[in-house]
């Protein structure tokens, strides 16, 4: 189905506020010749720097813009991590240029990697590092893009600003060494490249690039305030005294990012772009300051494809009966008891046991619950799943655990819970070297209690054919529904202004949401709903495998050629403005 975007306008209210009237028609002339030719995808992750789904996505949807599409050039824009890439990775292109940022030059040397891809034809992209001293410092042992230190967030978020800042204003310059100066569509991702869309436009006015327009996804609400006194840092020639026309002494980045981008405003689940004008967490919490642009322009969803292909033991057979689905899915259950009993490393916390000896032994009709990804308090919702295995007996479920944590207090209360319930839960604090697949693929049940989740990871359960639990938030409506998995939600009177604020200012130290009535009211629901999943499993076998075939069918309704597709209607948008 394609996008509607038959209510969309361009809102021209803050282009006035940045640029004269002479220079607002020149933007324009060159915007309204622009042919789609060279697609610039400009992101904070990549392949060799990973957080969220960004990365995936990143590394996924260039091949199909170039192929299905037919768009002459995509190459991807992206930091350079010296703490976290390894440098011999890539290769000198031999290109550097300096930016005038913050009364100095700065030295940029471009580094490039070549993606060979096999899908959805052979081809390949160029991918463009962007290494200068001083800037993306980023370091841990998550080796996340976003953390340059644990200790202090304010001093993280200046960090993350200001090469954001740089990014941006160097961004037009590294295209303009590299001969790409006309065509050019930016497709910016997340709010640390959404100042692209105020940079591109001074580029053009300035003959740095001849035409080119801006595209802005959302992976999530996340934006970070710009005081007018940085943002003059990358403004050029835009006076002091124009900036100060605008109240207050900043806007954030999406607030002038989303008003000059050149095209409607995407982002990655057509459900979450509904809850961002509607869900109190989006409304009143994360987003509320970008409400008003949001009235006036909207925000499309495009979902995206699936991450991983359907698991190979499904997809030889061409169609597979329940029985043989039943025989396949219990030898991958075999195949993850039998790594549970061997693989045991010391930084284990509690122990997976029957009848407090070896799992090994597990009956067929116990299930194997698995809830796997980084570990994000305000997020991912592990405490949730956590306190509702609290309520289960011994040897009624068995639940494994794969957060990716940065502290060692993050793990406090999966200790305690572990304590608690003494042969039922299994965590691995770390990435786990061997034995993810079959986690993935023996569960029985793939747990997603997030608080939200802008796209999420339903749908990668599913391929290995394992029924997902999910919270009804975001893209997991999109992905789960009662045919392949099962939904739950707390009941809307807990979901407070007042409850929000009070879970977001636990901050890491979950323990503290024991008594948040929202907290309580959704790990209650998500034990209700455990409950009915186990029943099902226990006692109407075929329910479930038709669960799992269902799964696999849904597997196949997100894929990146109709993701691709939907984007350049996006991008088509940007000459008819």
């Amino acid at each position: 189905m394609d996008l509607n975007f038959n209510k969309w306008t361009k809102d021209w209210a803050l282009m006035s506020r940045f640029f004269k009237a002479s220079e607002i028609a020149l933007i324009t002339g060159r915007l309204k010749k622009l042919e789609i030719q060279n697609v610039v995808y400009c992101s904070f992750e990549s392949r060799f720097a990973r957080s969220g789904g960004l990365a995936a996505v990143t590394t996924n949807i260039l091949p199909y813009l170039k192929e299905v599409q037919k768009i002459q050039s995509v190459i991807l824009m992206t930091p350079f991590y010296p703490n976290l890439i390894d440098k011999t990775k890539l290769k000198p292109t031999g290109k550097s240029f300096s930016v005038p940022f913050n009364s100095r030059k700065v030295q940029v040397n471009l580094f490039e990697y070549t993606w060979k891809y096999s899908k959805p034809a052979i081809g390949s992209v160029t991918e463009y590092y962007l290494k200068a001293d001083g800037f993306f410092q980023s370091g841990n042992r998550l080796k996340d893009p976003y953390l340059y230190t644990e200790e202090n967030s304010q001093l993280n978020d200046n960090a993350i600003r200001e090469s954001a800042l740089f990014f941006c204003k160097a961004v037009p310059l590294a295209l303009n060494i590299l001969n790409i100066r006309k065509n050019i569509v930016f497709h910016l991702q997340e709010w640390q490249t959404a100042l692209i869309a105020l940079t591109s436009k001074i580029a053009m006015l300035n003959n740095t690039l001849e035409s080119c327009g801006t595209a802005q996804t959302m992976h999530n609400s996340y934006d970070s305030f710009i005081p007018f006194e940085l943002l003059s840092r990358i403004t050029n020639g835009i006076p002091r005294n124009k900036l100060s026309s605008i109240p207050g002494n900043g806007l954030t980045a999406y607030q002038i990012g989303l008003q000059l981008t050149d095209a409607p405003v995407t982002t990655v689940s057509e459900h979450f772009a509904e809850e961002l004008t509607r869900d109190i967490l989006q409304t009143d919490y994360f987003a509320p300051h970008l409400q008003g642009i949001f009235r006036k322009s909207g925000v499309y969803g495009v979902d995206n494809g699936a991450f991983i292909d359907l698991s190979p033991d499904y997809a030889k057979k061409e169609k597979t009966s329940l029985d043989e689905l039943k025989k396949i899915k219990l030898q991958k259950r075999k195949a993850l008891l039998k790594i549970l009993s061997i693989y045991k490393p010391k930084e284990l916390i509690g122990g997976l046991t029957y009848k407090g000896k070896t799992i090994s032994k597990l009956p067929d009709n116990i299930p194997i619950i698995l809830m796997s990804g980084r570990y994000d308090p305000l997020q991912k919702g592990y405490d949730i799943l956590l306190r509702a295995i609290e309520k289960f007996s011994e040897d009624e479920i068995k639940v494994i655990m794969t957060p990716l944590t940065v502290r060692d207090s993050d793990l406090d209360y999966f200790y305690e819970v572990a304590c608690k319930c003494k042969g039922n839960l299994l965590v691995y604090p770390f990435r786990i070297e061997k034995g993810y697949n079959e986690l993935q693929t023996g569960a029985t049940f793939g747990i997603m209690p997030s608080i939200y989740e802008p796209f999420g990871a339903a749908v990668e359960y599913m391929a290995n054919g394992t029924v997902n639990i999910g919270r009804a938030t975001g893209g997991l409506v999109d992905q789960i529904d009662a045919e392949c998995g099962f939904l739950f939600k707390e009941n809307a009177v807990f979901c407070t202004l007042n409850n929000i604020r009070a879970f977001v200012e636990t901050g890491p130290n979950v323990q503290m949401r024991k008594s948040n009535p929202w907290v309580q009211n959704m790990a209650d629901n998500l034990y209700e709903v455990l409950k009915k999943a186990v029943h099902i499993y226990q006692y109407k076998q075929d329910n479930y495998y038709k669960m799992i075939l269902n799964g696999f069918q849904r597997v196949g309704s997100f894929t990146w050629e109709r993701n691709a597709g939907k984007y350049f209607q996006v991008y088509e948008k940007i000459a008819k403005i």
